[in-house]
């Protein structure tokens, strides 16, 4: 079954794709600096987030590491118990919220903020850790509601 070999390669994927992709834009772009990708539609920007979505919670690093410590051991340990069990619909999404939240918590300890770039102009700066972790959001509840569902 592709399932029961894919899904433990989520998180790690995940953690990888978000570095990579952040690894390209400190190479590429200074804090502050703008790349049309397609002008006034979507940019690269980098920003330089000292906070939680949206820039709430700014420059409580030490709190915020402290969060994404817990989330990333606590939902690492429920995913890992989740693959000796056997899978549940929901699990890919905790996969990919583990893995997205482990990418932003890399940048929150070694560089005291999170590196944002995908820039919409109609909504604030991103990564993808974060569309990671809101695809991880989306699944679940999809899943939850699908369960709903089927018990009715």
């Amino acid at each position: 079954m592709i399932k029961k070999f894919f899904l433990p390669a989520v998180v790690p994927l995940a953690f990888l794709l978000d570095r990579a992709s952040k690894i390209l834009v400190l190479k590429q772009l200074s804090t502050g600096q703008t790349q049309p990708v397609i002008p006034g539609v979507f940019h690269l920007t980098r920003v330089n987030n000292p906070g939680a979505a949206f820039g709430i919670l700014k420059n409580s690093i030490l709190f915020l590491q402290c969060v994404s410590w817990i989330s990333v051991i606590a939902l690492g340990i429920y995913l890992f118990r989740g693959f000796r069990r056997g899978y549940r619909s929901t699990d890919l999404g905790w996969a990919l919220i583990v893995g997205g939240a482990a990418g932003n918590l890399y940048d929150r300890v070694h560089f005291g903020y999170v590196i944002d770039f995908l820039d919409f102009r109609v909504w604030p700066v991103f990564n993808l850790a974060d569309s990671f972790i809101s695809v991880g959001v989306f699944l679940i509840l999809a899943g939850l509601f699908q369960s709903k569902k089927q018990a009715v």
